[in-house]
């Protein structure tokens, strides 16, 4: 996970958008998410997602490895929050919204009372050898999670190495289909970043799903 530290350190974050996600925007309401719910963002950077989905009336924990990006997060946003820390994670929280900065796989299980997730920046992310892995922990440390909504993007993996990284279908259904039904809600193309073009892509995919737990 040096890289992203790099990347934080470097100001190489073309992965941050500078608003919400077209995505969540147009298909968050096929969740039919229940006021009051809490939902759980991994691997979430300083994304200003964070914000909607609290704006939405949900109580919102995200997990984010580098403390910069947390730090940038709270204030950016002009929030003060209470920071405790706990062994090797600390937890950040202001009026509903938390932070869990520190390694993802070091969250303790059962510790997350959300009943969703909202993955953009998570799986795709993470090299495949750690998808597994990554899906295992996320119902391990929420394990009352019922639904999703997950985004990750398609290209030919041949032109540019990730991160982010192209994820199938067949994988994503590989991963998550013992635990959840899945639905494939758009895949639409999307536009290239000048990086993205000079290392030889050609083009690329954001693909959004449903999970519903059995």
């Amino acid at each position: 996970m040096n890289e992203w530290q790099d990347r934080w350190q470097e100001g190489r974050i073309g992965f941050h958008l500078p608003e919400y996600n077209k995505q969540l925007l147009k298909y968050w309401p096929e969740l039919e998410v229940k006021e009051n719910s809490s939902v759980f963002v991994p691997l979430c950077g300083k994304t200003l997602d964070l914000v909607w989905l609290r704006q939405q009336g949900n109580k919102v924990t995200g997990s984010e490895l580098i403390e910069m990006a947390v730090k940038a997060f709270f204030n950016e946003q002009g929030f003060d929050p209470e920071v405790k820390q706990q062994g090797e994670l600390s937890y950040w929280s202001y009026s509903g919204l938390s932070l869990i900065q520190g390694d993802f796989f070091a969250i303790p299980d059962y510790s997350i009372d959300a009943s969703v997730f909202y993955d953009r920046a998570a799986l795709i992310a993470l090299p495949e050898s750690m998808r597994k892995q990554y899906v295992e922990k996320l119902l391990q440390a929420a394990p009352a999670i019922e639904k999703g909504l997950l985004i990750t993007v398609e290209y030919e993996q041949s032109q540019m190495s990730g991160p982010p990284f192209s994820v199938s279908e067949s994988e994503v259904r590989s991963l998550y289909s013992n635990r959840f039904d899945i639905k494939l809600l758009a895949r639409e193309r999307t536009d290239l970043s000048p990086k993205m073009k000079a290392a030889g892509l050609t083009g690329m995919s954001e693909v959004v799903y449903q999970l519903v737990r059995k």
